[in-house]
């Protein structure tokens, strides 16, 4: 499918799904909301919604980044902002679809803010919220907001056409973009990406490899496990583009076996994309391949 269409597509499910007339319900379920019971919270919701005949989508989405506050439950209904509900229990699941998706009570008691436009009485702005308001994400911008399962979500958001892109420039252009973007390290060196893009790009020596380590060696560190499980596809792509700037198609990712989350949705987000021709060989119809193990 040419990448147009698979962005026309992507698109359409993506207003369908937010601009529809069914609500949606977002459940954290990353391994911090799993942890907190977010697996009962699912169950309870779907009881809930069958019992009282009630047409709704749930959407399972990564960590938005307050673990302390899961289990996390977004409700959107048609034409209204979605509102975020913490340390939601089945009880609350049960109050919640009962006062606000029944009798459209938004219950500003239990919620903790509102997303997108407009605003509902009583209920501050999310990311007006004093721990978020001086946030700036940028590696972490979807985790949260898409199915990390669902490739079409990612492309929705922009994902992939960094790719596309790059396929239509020569490596060293590539690697030229990425040093006047600035972009470094996020280890404590801060090394310049496009530098170590272009020494490896220069070298003679083969096989060359792109290798993701998300290894994580601090107690109870999630940074690598939440872009994993909450937007495997970005990394996916981002390894691709380094692989076509350096000259290989070898890619290989380092992520510890007792992240079986993580482990399991990139394997469900390489395979994704891979049928669509975003990975595996001559991507996009170009003369580049590119495969991750």
């Amino acid at each position: 499918m040419d990448f147009t269409k698979i962005v026309d597509k992507a698109t359409a499910e993506w207003q369908a799904l937010w601009h529809g007339d069914k609500p949606l319900i977002l459940v954290g379920l990353a391994t911090c909301g799993m942890a907190a019971g977010a697996s009962a919270i699912v169950k309870a919701i779907e009881s809930e919604l069958k019992q009282r005949n009630i047409e709704a989508t749930i959407v399972p989405v990564g960590c938005i980044g307050l673990c302390y506050l899961e289990p996390l439950v977004d409700i959107v209904k048609p034409g209204r902002p979605r509102i975020c509900y913490t340390r939601v229990t089945p009880q609350k699941v049960a109050e919640l679809i009962e006062d606000y998706l029944v009798n459209d009570n938004p219950r500003p008691d239990l919620a903790l803010g509102t997303i997108g436009d407009g605003s509902i009485e009583n209920i501050p702005k999310f990311y007006e919220l004093p721990m978020l308001k001086p946030q700036v994400r940028i590696a972490t911008r979807n985790c949260g907001n898409i199915n990390p399962e669902n490739i079409m979500h990612y492309i929705a958001q922009g994902g992939y056409g960094g790719l596309a892109k790059a396929l239509k420039m020569q490596p060293e252009e590539v690697i030229k973009e990425v040093k006047e973007s600035g972009l470094r390290g996020r280890g404590g060196a801060g090394f310049p990406t496009a530098r170590k893009w272009e020494e490896a790009h220069n070298s003679k020596a083969t096989p060359k490899f792109i290798v993701c380590n998300g290894d994580e060696g601090d107690p109870g560190a999630f940074m690598d496990r939440s872009v994993f499980e909450g937007d495997p596809h970005a990394v996916l792509e981002g390894m691709a583009i380094a692989g076509y700037a350096v000259g290989t198609p070898n890619g290989y990712i380092y992520v510890r076996a007792e992240y079986p989350l993580a482990v399991r949705r990139l394997n469900i987000a390489i395979d994704q994309a891979k049928k669509l021709g975003l990975l595996g060989d001559n991507i996009l119809d170009s003369k580049f391949s590119f495969n991750i193990e």
